[in-house]
């Protein structure tokens, strides 16, 4: 019975351990992913996702075609050219 208790002491410390070994590793992944995000802004951050829903909602369609400088909607097998970006 002895061995039993001891067993399940030292798995349980053993989880300890690696769950208080894991958990930072995770928030440091986490947090360098979101730097990294925040310093590569995207090629469509002159589009907002609020435009982007109106247009959708304007047109009837559920996906847009988004570049450096146009936004594009589908329409017969085609994609027509919906709005472009403001010079600068």
């Amino acid at each position: 019975m002895k061995k039993i208790v001891s067993f399940v002491k030292w798995v349980a410390v053993m989880l300890g351990f690696m769950l208080a070994l894991w958990l930072p590793l995770v928030a440091s992944v986490h947090y360098l992913e979101k730097k990294l995000a925040a310093a590569q802004p995207s090629e469509t951050a002159w589009f907002s996702e609020t435009e982007g829903l109106r247009l959708m909602r304007y047109h009837g369609t559920n996906g847009l075609k988004i570049t450096g400088d146009r936004v594009y909607i589908r329409r017969d097998s085609k994609w027509i050219e919906v709005l472009k970006r403001k010079p600068a």
